[in-house]
């Protein structure tokens, strides 16, 4: 099994084992707590205590105190630092082992420019929405 897929699968698996203790450890302070307030103050009570430990870490994920601004700058350099990553080595070994493939390539998208801009513009637009 590649890396890749056992990383996935062990995320996946994570997540299910994780939402399953969560649910055990609340059906479990609720039984325990049952005996002291009874089930429906003991449910309230648990629900209330996941309640804001959800909104706590909804505001730890959000960061109210962040401006925008600081937001947008942070998303530039991260964005500038992953073109300042492209991999130009790679598009230059291919270029040289393959130059006839690379010529007819770039023959196919000039005659598909000039037959159809508006429709090349749309399908970069969309390839790079997909890669966002």
């Amino acid at each position: 099994m590649d890396t890749t897929k056992l990383r996935l699968f062990a995320a996946v698996a994570g997540i299910v084992f994780g939402l399953g203790g969560v649910f055990a450890l609340a059906v479990a302070s609720t039984l325990a707590l049952a005996s002291m307030m009874g089930i429906v103050g003991a449910s309230f009570t648990v629900a209330a205590l996941l309640l804001s430990a959800a909104c706590a870490c909804l505001y730890l994920f959000l960061q109210p105190q962040r401006s925008s601004a600081e937001e947008v700058d942070n998303i530039e350099d991260a964005a500038a630092d992953a073109l300042a990553d492209l991999p130009f080595d790679a598009i230059k070994s291919i270029i040289e082992k393959r130059p006839l493939t690379v010529a007819a390539l770039a023959m196919v998208a000039g005659y598909s420019l000039v037959r159809d801009p508006a429709g090349v513009a749309r399908h970069a637009q969309r390839f790079m929405l997909g890669l966002l």
